[in-house]
């Protein structure tokens, strides 16, 4: 026993030692880009990623002993965020993370504070890089440059940045090549280290939030499984110089924070919250619907109290309304004075930002889509929503209110211009509903649990069928010959012929029901929802146009009736036979000009060659085509056209093969070469 106690007394000490040592040298790498020691400076940052993600799961795991309760978790808390962090920033390293994407914006707000004291980025912009983009230096009606980003993040950021300060000055004293004037590499890389401190903060506050509906070593397993199994993790390592890290963090906190006071809530914690609520408005402006938490509960009191006629009830519910809201708008201060200074407003609406549909959301596209979408890239999320919304039937008053912010939020993201969040990773704009589905993830999984527990006999059956669909699919592989019965295979480029036999048999599984609906309506296979569905014509409406570029990436968009892909000069084509069959996705009907640029097959003594084109069947006026390149044009009614997935027939009055023409060996039956296949919104 007493044995057993000081190796307890002489390993804490030292794991805390390993876990700051390399935390210290990790961090100089990243910030400072020099090893402390030139011992420890060998070290590749994958080697302490690898310890210390094999010591956090052995925190989790002493923590979810039997018998352990919430003060286990509380005391091992501390070594789990030391060692999440250190691999964090281990991982940061790996993966090359650093200022970037939108975070040069968010930054320049930062920068221009702290070495200009205004808001007025010209110069900011310039010394990051981007004075390219001229439509960042249009002038506003101050003057100003434009800024479509909030001032948040540079307030959040600020304590990282006055660190970074310290090491750049240093360096510079000791002779390296480093600025002190806000943009050199240290100040950009302890934005990185605070984007995962951050997150982080937010993980544990997700715990929190967890916990208060299932036991600690769930809420600890669901939040592991939610923020590793979804976008949220890139925002951590990769990418966090965005801003989802501080984003969740503080909707983690104000959630947690309107859980903990529900029902009982004190004036002044009203305030708090109200403040809190401006705060991560302050981050991320549609942050502010995650408000609807605490609007939910006054609404519910007021109701309560007009039943029962307590006009002293309802009269305390509105203050407490009003207080909040007057926090909200005190803590949210400083981006007005922002906009006033560059807009010349109060409340401001940049013309460089993302336009709002509210009349034309993509909720199917935000959720399923194979661009971004939130479930189908993300498909743990699946979990974390069904648990959700079981939690909201349990306890109404706790679940469903969160059940209501995270439609609010789909509707909301799925309104944005750019739905798919640009060139980001993932549903990245759904940051703030971590929280949401971590909670949900949990029910899920103490619900999965218990229903193990009852019919044992469910995970042996599931185990057996997806044996026995990995071996049909080898089958299928060997069939298809990509396996060479008897000879030696790569494991790795069997598994993908594999998984590209699963999806030809069943599409994307976590875009159902959506694509099984969508192959249902448009009489296509489930596997073809993920570019039909995506790539659909006229879904922006500032592109009313598409083009199918003939023999370049065509392949989801050709039925049959037509060859091998081609190219003469710069035109890529292909020959197309007496009928070849083409697929257009139209997210809705119009009247459409669609134009075929295109050449007949021509020979010594060649018949005129005309093409009818059908349109779901619809016949449209024949055209002529010659041996030369030309352009067949014509206006096709909205009725022939419908809203899906759209089969043009393009019908040749002859085909022939260059053999029998005199033309060589070459049997392929030709009627003309199509280069491209255009439609537009008629104006």
């Amino acid at each position: 026993m007493n044995g057993a106690g000081a190796w307890r007394r002489a390993g804490v000490p030292g794991g805390w030692a390993l876990i700051v040592a390399s935390a210290v040298e990790l961090v100089a790498r990243e910030v400072a880009r020099r090893a402390p020691v030139e011992m420890i400076g060998g070290w590749r940052p994958g080697l302490p990623a690898l310890v210390l993600t094999a010591a956090a799961g052995g925190a989790l795991v002493l923590a979810s002993r039997p018998g352990a309760g919430r003060r286990a978790w509380h005391r091992t808390a501390p070594v789990l965020f030391a060692v999440l962090f250190t691999t964090g920033v281990a991982y940061q390293l790996q993966l090359g993370a650093r200022l970037q994407s939108d975070g040069f914006y968010y930054y320049a707000y930062l920068r221009s504070l702290v070495f200009d004291g205004d808001v007025e980025f010209s110069n900011d912009y310039r010394l990051l890089g981007l004075g390219d983009k001229p439509h960042l230096f249009r002038p506003t009606p101050t003057g100003h440059a434009q800024s479509a980003w909030t001032i948040g993040p540079a307030i959040v950021w600020a304590p990282f940045f006055g660190a970074g300060h310290l090491v750049a000055r240093r360096l510079n004293a000791a002779g390296a090549p480093v600025s002190t004037d806000g943009i050199s590499y240290p100040y950009r890389q302890a934005v990185c280290i605070a984007g995962l401190v951050y997150g982080l903060l937010g993980c544990w506050f997700a715990f929190r939030l967890t916990s208060l509906a299932v036991p600690p070593g769930m809420a600890a397993a669901a939040v592991a499984v939610v923020v590793s199994g979804s976008f949220f993790l890139w925002y951590l390592v990769k990418e966090p110089s965005m801003t989802h890290a501080p984003s969740m963090a503080l909707v983690s906190g104000f959630t947690l924070a309107w859980a903990v006071t529900r029902g009982r809530r004190t004036t002044r914690q009203w305030v708090l919250l109200g403040l809190l609520a401006g705060f991560m408005t302050l981050v991320r402006w549609q942050n502010a619907l995650f408000a609807i938490l605490p609007a939910c509960e006054a609404m519910v009191a007021l109701w309560s109290a007009w039943r029962a006629g307590n006009r002293r009830a309802a009269s305390e519910t509105i203050a407490a309304g009003l207080l909040f809201t007057a926090a909200a708008t005190v803590a949210f201060l400083p981006q007005m004075l922002a906009w006033k200074a560059i807009y010349g407003s109060y409340l401001a609406v940049s013309p460089v930002g993302p336009q709002i549909r509210f009349a034309d959301p993509h909720l199917v596209d935000i959720l399923w889509s194979s661009r971004n979408g939130l479930l189908s890239t993300s498909p743990v999320l699946y979990v974390g929503a069904i648990g959700l919304a079981l939690f909201s039937i349990r306890q109404p008053r706790f679940g469903g209110p969160m059940l209501l912010a995270l439609a609010l939020m789909t509707y909301f993201n799925a309104c944005v211009q750019d739905w798919w969040g640009s060139a980001g990773y993932g549903g990245r704009r759904f940051d703030g509903t971590i929280p949401f589905f971590c909670l949900g993830a949990a029910v899920a999984g103490e619900r999965t649990v218990a229903l193990v527990r009852r019919r044992p006999v469910l995970p042996v059956a599931a185990a057996a069928a997806l044996l026995a669909l990995w071996n049909l699919t080898l089958m299928s592989a060997a069939h298809r010959g990509a396996m060479r019965i008897g000879e030696s295979a790569s494991f790795g480029e069997l598994g993908a012929e594999q998984a590209r036999t699963f999806h030809r048999w069943f599409g994307h599984p976590f875009t159902y029901p959506i694509s099984l609906l969508f192959a249902l309506r448009n009489g296509v296979s489930p596997a073809r929802y993920d570019l039909l569905s995506a790539g659909r014509f006229l879904s922006d409406p500032l592109q009313p146009y598409g083009r199918v570029d003939i023999g370049t990436a065509d392949e989801w968009l050709l039925g049959p009736g037509w060859h091998d892909a081609e190219r003469s000069g710069p035109a890529t084509f292909r020959w197309a036979t007496r009928e070849a069959q083409v697929l257009v996705p139209l997210d809705h009907p119009a009247p459409l000009r669609l134009q075929v640029q295109l050449h007949g097959f021509g020979f010594p003594g060649a018949p005129p060659q005309a093409l009818t084109i059908l349109v779901n069947g619809h016949g449209q006026p024949p055209q002529r085509v010659g041996p030369d390149w030309q352009t067949a044009e014509m206006v096709v009614p909205e009725e022939h056209w419908r809203s899906g997935v759209n089969r043009l027939l393009l019908r040749f009055d002859w085909s022939r093969t260059p053999a029998e023409v005199g033309l060589g060996g070459d049997a392929r039956s030709l009627a003309a070469a199509v280069d491209f296949i255009r439609v537009a919104v008629v104006e």
